[in-house]
């Protein structure tokens, strides 16, 4: 169905329902772009419905796999998600977030070269900051707070939150308010996704003293604050080029740059924690985005898929990719 070599192992492209389309029109960047590389070498390329059922009892394949928002651990996949931030995106062997390969690995800020580790963390908080650019669409308009705040932030009912999260959003909102101190608490629920605890936790917000519920711009609420607060939200990334630290109150690939609580009694602990300790905030971008994701827009994302791949063990010899 696509340009290339007609028999021989291909590289298949499986996404939801929403994204198929004759034209792959619909399909995200990462694929259009992995799809015209790849043909461009002569290798076939098609797209599939990501049926997770049977991805999950994949066996012997001969062709490559890249499964949006998977967590299919087989030598011949990877599975690719937006990694938080623009343009950042997962191309892991394990899964992406929580059941990303990083989330088990080790983070060493020493590790890390401190310049260019500070050119990068700056080149991006001027393109995120700057523009106040966000992982879902944010108002334009200006908001402002008092400094000093704790930022909690929603993300409603999802399989992916399901799966993550420590306890329930309700509880966390709890403990945060029980913990708060004098500080103003900041509520914003998630722009696209308001099921779950998120209608009782805005209705109690606005009951309380001190406590704010806002759709503001996500860069005016970390702006304004000393710490945030979510299961496991891209906030917390988004945060730390606003320099402020995270509690997570979730599994997550961020935790080794913020802290987590796992149930409702540690969030005190770690709000006091957060507040009082230095962060390795680009030390740490630059090992997670730098070295951790591709970036759709630099030119070598095709030769930096086919290089994972082959760390793997994929003969890319047989699709004709050499070197």
């Amino acid at each position: 169905m696509s340009p290339g070599r007609d028999a021989g192992p291909g590289l298949v492209l499986h996404v939801p329902g929403h994204m198929l389309g004759p034209d792959e029109a619909a399909l995200p960047g990462l694929f259009q772009k992995l799809a015209a590389g790849f043909r461009s070498r002569g290798v076939r390329v098609e797209t599939r419905w990501r049926d997770r059922v049977a991805l999950a009892e994949m066996g012997e394949t001969a062709d490559l796999h890249l499964i949006h928002n998977g967590a299919v651990r087989h030598p011949r996949v990877l599975n690719t998600g937006l990694a938080y931030v623009f343009p950042f995106w997962y191309c892991d062997a394990h899964g992406i977030f929580a059941d990303s390969s990083l989330a088990s690995a080790a983070f060493d800020p020493g590790a890390e070269d401190p310049e260019a580790a500070a050119s990068f963390f700056a080149a991006h908080a001027r393109r995120i900051v700057g523009q106040r650019l966000s992982r879902y669409g944010q108002p334009n308009r200006r908001a402002e707070f008092a400094g000093g705040a704790i930022a909690v932030f929603l993300q409603g009912d999802s399989e992916p939150v399901e799966r993550m999260r420590h306890m329930r959003e309700a509880e966390m909102f709890e403990a945060v308010v029980a913990a708060r101190g004098h500080r103003e608490v900041l509520v914003k629920a998630h722009p696209r996704n308001r099921s779950g605890d998120t209608g009782a936790i805005l209705e109690r917000a606005r009951e309380l003293q001190g406590v704010t519920v806002t759709d503001a711009n996500v860069h005016d609420i970390l702006a304004a604050s000393a710490v945030t607060v979510s299961i496991s939200s891209a906030t917390a990334l988004e945060g730390m080029f606003h320099r402020v630290p995270a509690v997570l109150c979730g599994r997550s690939d961020l935790h080794h740059c913020a802290e987590t609580a796992r149930d409702p009694g540690a969030v005190a602990g770690a709000l006091r924690t957060a507040l009082g300790r230095r962060y390795p905030f680009e030390a740490f971008v630059h090992w997670f985005l730098g070295a951790g994701m591709l970036n759709t827009g630099h030119d070598d994302l095709l030769d930096r898929v086919v290089a994972r791949f082959r760390a793997q063990g994929v003969d890319m010899a047989a699709l004709g990719l050499h070197g």
